[in-house]
């Protein structure tokens, strides 16, 4: 366990210096000197480089680095730390506040696009590079050894912040986070130095990797504990129409109670409900046979709800039932990711001990019956983290970072324009409407750090995604393995 006293210096000056300069000369030259392959602000590649997944929120870094080796990570660690430049990893570039480029002009980012390997040994443990995208490590994992991990529902979203911050799908019920099923890590240094760490080596840095990573080091290669993959999954759909808030919120109700009864669901059960103004959408997985679920589990949660208008139940093979859920096909392309949206999303995290209480979840479906017609381009999701026998409330392994252990609900409420009127963003009432949306179904909740929400001042954030211990735990870590605050965003450790 590495110790956590400070160089007694440091404690006279802020670990993270207001002097980090945005000016490039040095950087560059430091750069081209280490032969560290990078994009500068006037490189005919750089505008494409720069340009966000999230276009609201668009940053001119000082460098993109685009390395092919972990050296170049190192020394272009120690070249950002020199030029007293700010760094930040970009694994698939996801971040919902543009953190991984940077969350602020002037920066260094550290894209891993070559970093793709993914490669499974003997004892089933999957080596995934730092760049890879859940789409091809599905696809690679199981074509190589019919085994899986739980992770997120969408294909191209990169492993690093995903599994550094959570990581759930329907599956995470049964399996637990992405971040539960990391089993060690190949890690680069503020110092530029180059470690392995697991539980039993480096293991305060592992601990604070597995939830906030960002802050702490850039990931060249992951080590997943996989499982065998199902032979196959029932995936099941229910159209159901909503007449009022009375009759949504009723609904909801029995759904939640149905989700915490264990004579009827346990770890094989995966479900997630999107409401609108006069319906909800709800999905799921079944980890077992379809008979099973239509004569066990499907009466027991259609019990008092409305007649759906349509119902789909189908088995399939594990990666056809991912593809399923995705809506497009797994494979990503290796370079020149090119998908994009513009949005805003804030998230809840609600505990199993206090579940959605009946006032409140009228509270919230009014609300959207009253203003989610008015508003397009948006939607909200409460998927079923919690439960009988969920793995993400009862982990298998070492503890980690990641604080939520006992969470029934992750909500997500997103809000996003169309391409044609993206170059005006997100408006103001439709940033409200988000916020009203979490409002609604009451306050003090916490939050899912990979829905990050850049509205949060830096102390609100550490508050919403992390315990008050746990945060604690991981200031000590920063100041040791980062004193000059390298790795940095605008709601990382220490801000």
């Amino acid at each position: 366990m590495i110790s956590l006293r400070l160089i007694p210096a440091l404690l006279a000056c802020s670990v993270f210096s207001e002097t980090f300069s945005t000016t490039t000369a040095s950087l560059a030259d430091c750069l081209s000197n280490a032969r560290v392959p990078a994009s500068l602000p006037g490189s005919s590649n750089y505008k494409t480089l720069s340009l966000p997944y999230n276009l609201r929120l668009q940053y001119m870094p000082a460098a993109i680095v685009l390395p092919t080796t972990p050296q170049h990570v190192s020394s272009a660690v120690l070249c950002a730390a020199s030029s007293k430049i700010r760094v930040q990893a970009k694994s698939g570039g996801h971040s919902y506040a543009s953190y991984s480029s940077g969350g602020q002009n002037g920066s260094m980012v550290i894209s891993l696009e070559s970093f793709q390997t993914v490669a499974v040994d003997s004892k089933g443990v999957a080596q995934v590079g730092g760049g890879a995208r859940l789409g091809n490590i599905a696809t690679g994992i199981y074509n190589q050894s019919k085994r899986a991990l739980p992770h997120g529902v969408c294909p191209g979203v990169g492993i690093g912040g995903h599994a550094t911050h959570g990581g759930y799908w329907y599956s995470s019920r049964r399996w637990g986070l992405t971040l539960d099923t990391i089993v060690a890590l190949d890690v680069v240094l503020a110092n530029g130095s180059f470690i392995h760490a697991t539980s039993t080596s480096y293991t305060d840095i592992y601990w604070a990797l597995r939830g906030a990573a960002d802050s702490i080091g850039i990931i060249t290669t992951f080590y997943f504990q996989t499982q065998p993959a199902p032979t196959s999954v029932v995936n099941w759909v229910y159209e159901i129409p909503m007449a009022n808030p009375n009759v949504a919120a009723n609904a909801f109700s029995h759904i939640q109670s149905f989700s915490l009864n264990a004579s009827v669901i346990d770890d094989k059960t995966g479900l997630g409900v999107t409401p609108s103004p006069s319906s909800f959408h709800i999905s799921g997985t079944y980890h077992g046979d379809e008979a099973t679920f239509r004569s066990k589990i499907a009466p027991e949660f259609l019990r008092t709800l409305p007649t759906p208008s349509s119902t789909t139940i189908k088995t399939l093979p594990w990666l056809d039932s991912l593809a399923d859920m995705w809506g497009s096909p797994l494979p990503q392309p290796l370079s020149g990711y090119n998908n994009h949206d513009n949005f805003y999303a804030k998230s809840i995290l609600v505990p199993e001990s206090t579940p959605l209480t009946p006032s409140a979840l009228l509270n919230f479906f009014t609300y959207i019956a009253t203003n989610g017609s008015a508003t397009t381009g948006w939607f909200s999701e409460l998927n079923l983290l919690g439960g009988p026998s969920s793995r993400v409330n009862n982990p298998q392994g070492p503890p980690s970072a990641y604080s939520a252990r006992n969470s029934l609900w992750v909500v997500q409420n997103y809000a996003t324009v169309p391409a044609a009127a993206s170059a005006n963003g997100i408006t103001k009432p439709t940033i409200d409407f988000v916020k009203g949306l979490n409002d609604a179904l009451g306050m003090g909740y916490g939050g899912y750090p990979n829905y990050v929400d850049p509205e949060l001042s830096p102390s609100q954030a550490h508050g919403v995604y992390f315990s008050p211990s746990v945060y604690e735990r991981l200031r000590g870590i920063k100041r040791t393995v980062d004193p000059q605050g390298v790795f940095w965003n605008p709601q990382a450790v220490g801000t």
